[in-house]
C-alpha cells in the first residue's frame, strides 16, 4: 500500500439454505470479532429450518437454560459441567466456547449469577427460574 492508501476491508459471506428451501445470505464486511461470529451463530441456529407442527423451534440458548434449570437448580457450576449435562441431556456436541458465551449472556440477562475473576475459575449460579424472559429476550 502506498501512503494515504486505505487498508482492505475484510469481507466474509455465508450462505444457508433452509430445508424449505429459502436462501439466507449473510455479508460482514469490516472487523470479523468473535462476538460477531457468534451472534451470526446464533442467527443461524435460530433460521436452521422452519418448525414442523409437532416440534417448535427452540434454539440452543434457551435448551441450555432449561437444561440449566432441571440440572442445577441449586448448585453452582462452571462451563465444562454445562458442556457435560447438556451432551447427556440432549445427545449433541456443545463447544466449551459456545457454553462459555451462552453462560455470560444468561448471566446479563439476570438468568445466572456469575463468580470467579480468572477465565478458568468462572462459576455460574441459577439465580431464578425465569426462563420466560430468556425466551422473550431472543
Amino acid at each position: 500500500m502506498g501512503p494515504g492508501a486505505l487498508p482492505a476491508r475484510r469481507r466474509v459471506r455465508l450462505e444457508v439454505v433452509g430445508d424449505d428451501g429459502d436462501r439466507l445470505t449473510v455479508i460482514l464486511e469490516g472487523r470479523v470479532t468473535r462476538e460477531k461470529i457468534m451472534q451470526l451463530a446464533d442467527l443461524v441456529d435460530l433460521y436452521g429450518g422452519g418448525p414442523s407442527p409437532q416440534q417448535p423451534v427452540e434454539n440452543k440458548l434457551t435448551r441450555l437454560a432449561r437444561m440449566i434449570e432441571k440440572r442445577f437448580p441449586y448448585a453452582e457450576f462452571t462451563s465444562r459441567d454445562v458442556v457435560e449435562a447438556y451432551e447427556a441431556e440432549y445427545g449433541e456436541k456443545l463447544t466449551l466456547s459456545t457454553a462459555s458465551t451462552y453462560l455470560s449472556r444468561l448471566a446479563e440477562r439476570g438468568f445466572l449469577e456469575r463468580a470467579g475473576g480468572m477465565l478458568n475459575n468462572i462459576r455460574y449460579r441459577l439465580l431464578r427460574g425465569r426462563l420466560e424472559e430468556v425466551e422473550g429476550d431472543q
